[in-house]
């Protein structure tokens, strides 16, 4: 289990680069510059390799299907990988890992901040009709894909840097239980069933840094085996 845990934390670098490096648009609402080559585990031990890559709008995993963009139900879905990142579906949402142990991971959230571009005095620019176009709903075989402009990956892809940049946010989480509890002291202290002068004991002698992914290692393993 620890070389397991090192190698997490040894590979954290990488990865929070990668995340850094998020440059979505209005015309590329995505996690990746393209759609990356990867592997779905489902819930039953299935796998399922494909190119894909995360809508930062609603965090949903989208992949290629002969040259269309589609949106892949998360039902069933436990995990996958999209080259070198590891992601874990939490309450249907795909969140990036950080870090992990036997008793729950540590998670990242990246959402796009789209809600200016939509709004019609949005900060964004650009005419009122295009962004009506751009953000249209749009039905993909019964499933919404995500305000595309067009479904079409060739197409889309020749224009996603023909448009303004949107912002992003990122949070940490620690995931136990399947349960998703945001990275902060007040947040995690409360949690149901923690011995709170406990924990506070716990943090103070361990000199836990809640940015820091291997110390919410710790605070997930302090949290199994104290409840």
């Amino acid at each position: 289990m620890k070389k397991l845990l090192i190698f997490c934390v040894a590979a954290l670098s990488a990865v929070v680069a990668v995340a850094q490096n998020v440059s979505p648009t209005v015309n590329w609402p995505y996690m990746y510059p393209d759609f990356v080559e990867g592997e779905v585990e489902k819930m039953g031990g299935q796998f399922e390799k494909g190119r894909y890559n995360i809508h930062l709008n609603v965090g949903a995993l989208h992949y290629l299907n002969n040259g269309t963009i589609k949106e892949h139900p998360t039902v069933g879905i436990k995990s996958m990988t999209i080259g070198d990142d590891v992601y874990r579906n939490v309450g249907g949402k795909m969140f990036k890992v950080l870090a992990q142990a036997e008793g729950g991971f540590v998670v990242l959230e990246t959402l796009a901040n789209f809600t200016g571009i939509i709004s019609r005095d949005g900060a964004y620019g650009g005419a009122v009709a295009n962004r009506d176009k751009t953000f249209s709903h749009q039905e993909n075989n019964g499933s919404f894909n995500g305000y595309l402009i067009t479904d079409k990956y060739e197409d889309l892809l020749a224009i996603k840097d023909d448009s303004d940049k949107v912002p992003v946010t990122k949070k940490v989480y620690i995931v136990i239980d399947n349960l998703l509890i945001f990275a902060n002291k007040s947040n995690v202290i409360n949690m149901t069933g923690i011995d709170k002068k406990a924990f506070s004991a716990f943090l103070k002698a361990n000199d836990i840094k809640w940015k820091e992914p291997e110390d919410l290692v710790k605070i997930i393993d302090f949290i199994k085996a104290n409840k």
